[in-house]
């Protein structure tokens, strides 16, 4: 088997989309309705639309503590505890290291000076996928990196988190997961 290779050319302005807007207008519309009555009806509404997508179990928690996140860590294997801290402490020594190369600027400019200040978000949110395919991966990549931001609080939502990702989340050092996505 060989792949051919194929040649690339610049598009005409005729040939681009006439709009720019990715989402079909059906699926915005019917999301939008969604995101207002979240907003109008807060948990309770964010509860029903998880149950009814299937996210969450009626009466089940959905929302995870550290301790629920350490007995989860607790419960599975050894070899996989094992690899969760390796891969942590890879990620957390370039995140480190990632921080530590963006620092504050002040520099003069004619008329005074121009700067930048880096400051950390008092909360910060990560998303990883759920079900069958669970990435406990995406967990320890953004949760870990926030935490090394200076990230105070870190939130995972996952949609029926397997137990490597809740326990990705401990090792990441969440503060809480969220069980829908």
């Amino acid at each position: 088997m060989s792949i051919e290779p194929v040649k690339l050319r610049s598009l005409r302005r005729e040939e681009l989309p006439k709009s720019r807007d990715v989402v079909n207008a059906s699926v915005r519309e019917k999301a939008g309705v969604i995101v207002e009555n979240v907003k109008k009806n807060g948990e309770k509404a964010l509860l029903e639309y998880a149950i009814r997508f299937g996210d969450l179990k009626e009466g089940a928690k959905h929302i995870l503590t550290k301790a629920d996140l350490k007995s989860a860590f607790d419960g599975i294997p050894n070899d996989q505890q094992g690899v969760l801290i390796r891969t942590a402490r890879r990620i957390e020594k370039f995140a480190k290291a990632q921080r530590n190369s963006i620092r504050d600027l002040k520099t003069p400019i004619p008329g005074g000076y121009a700067w930048q200040k880096v400051s950390p978000v008092e909360r910060g949110g990560c998303y990883a996928p759920g079900g069958r395919f669970p990435l406990p991966s995406s967990v320890l990549m953004t949760a870990i990196t926030a935490r090394c931001a200076g990230v105070k609080e870190v939130w995972v939502a996952s949609p029926r988190p397997a137990e490597i990702t809740k326990a990705a989340a401990h090792v990441a050092g969440a503060d809480f997961l969220l069980c829908i996505g």
